[in-house]
């Protein structure tokens, strides 16, 4: 399992945004990703991979379970860390934990 930390760049914190916009916003474009259920505030199942993300005062933690290599998770992590910046209108980064 690898483990991420989405979080605006300047105060180090969970990026919130409407939670009507959470699917679209996690939701890495132009990948072959669906919405599964389970725990943590959204789950994406891409592949044989499954991405959970919970949303915690330090940041989305982003947790990725499942066969996918280090390169490819972090694309995947950039792309929705991007999308989230959009949304948000602040500078997002992204580090990866575990």
């Amino acid at each position: 399992m690898m483990e991420f930390l989405i979080r605006t760049r300047d105060d180090h914190d969970w990026p919130a945004m409407p939670r009507g916009r959470m699917a679209q916003v996690l939701m890495p474009s132009d990948w072959d990703c669906a919405v599964v259920s389970g725990w943590g505030n959204h789950r994406l199942r891409c592949g044989d991979t499954e991405i959970s993300f919970s949303g915690e005062p330090v940041g989305w933690e982003v947790s990725i379970e499942g066969p996918m290599p280090a390169d490819v998770a972090a694309r995947l992590v950039a792309a929705v860390a991007a999308q989230i910046g959009q949304e948000i209108h602040q500078p997002i980064e992204w580090i990866r934990i575990s």
